[in-house]
């Protein structure tokens, strides 16, 4: 599945496809837009992001994927909540290195709207990460062999990282940091299970090394 929507599967895949696949956006507070990093917190499935301290009082809040624009692929309704420093703070601090905002918030999510004109409720997708409880080890696994690492990257998201380093991983694909930002891997299927997720990162270490 490509995160610019260009191979369509079934709605909720496609969705969490394209949120999963980015880590910034422009935030729209009553129209205002203001350009955000977040990040999808694993065990919940609400999004953690920095806001302003007026942001909180908007009464129409979306974010826009990856930055606003007419054919931007996907639209996030949200309800923002003051979130203190806590698990998933830290796991933003781990994706982008710095919080340009001033406030912490989460970011829960309403609705979100696809560009294929699919919308895809809260229930559908706010849903933990089903590898959260492995997620340091993978992540570890991942890290394991940088050069590898590297290969795969190059293979699967056709980015040369100069020092990758992975920091989240989830039944669609892995999330690895770059100088540049973060870069997203797609699985080459759905994960269904830890030891699954074990098996494809053997397998694809294995075939570039």
């Amino acid at each position: 599945m490509s995160i610019d929507g260009t191979e369509h599967h079934d709605p909720l895949t496609h969705a969490l496809g394209l949120l999963r696949g980015h880590t910034t956006g422009t935030l729209l507070v009553d129209g205002t837009p203001t350009p955000v990093l977040y990040i999808v917190d694993p065990r919940a499935g609400s999004l953690v992001l920095g806001v302003e301290h007026e942001m909180f009082e908007g009464d129409d809040i979306v974010m826009v994927v990856p930055e606003d624009s007419f054919d931007a692929p996907l639209r996030v309704s949200l309800m923002l909540d003051e979130e203190p420093e806590g698990e998933a703070t830290d796991r933003f601090m781990a994706y982008h290195m710095r919080q340009p905002l001033p406030v912490w918030a989460r970011g829960s999510i309403s609705f979100v709207k696809v560009d294929s004109g699919s919308v895809v409720s809260q229930e559908q997708i706010e849903a933990p990460n089903l590898l959260i409880d492995a997620l340091p080890g993978l992540c570890r696994r991942l890290n394991s062999d940088r050069d590898a690492l590297r290969e795969v990257c190059k293979l699967l998201a056709k980015v040369d990282i100069e020092d990758p380093i992975a920091v989240g991983i989830d039944d669609l694909g892995f999330d690895v940091r770059a100088r540049f930002g973060v870069v997203r891997v797609e699985m080459p299927s759905p994960i269904g299970s830890a030891q699954e997720a074990e098996d494809v990162i053997a397998a694809l270490f294995g075939g570039v090394s």
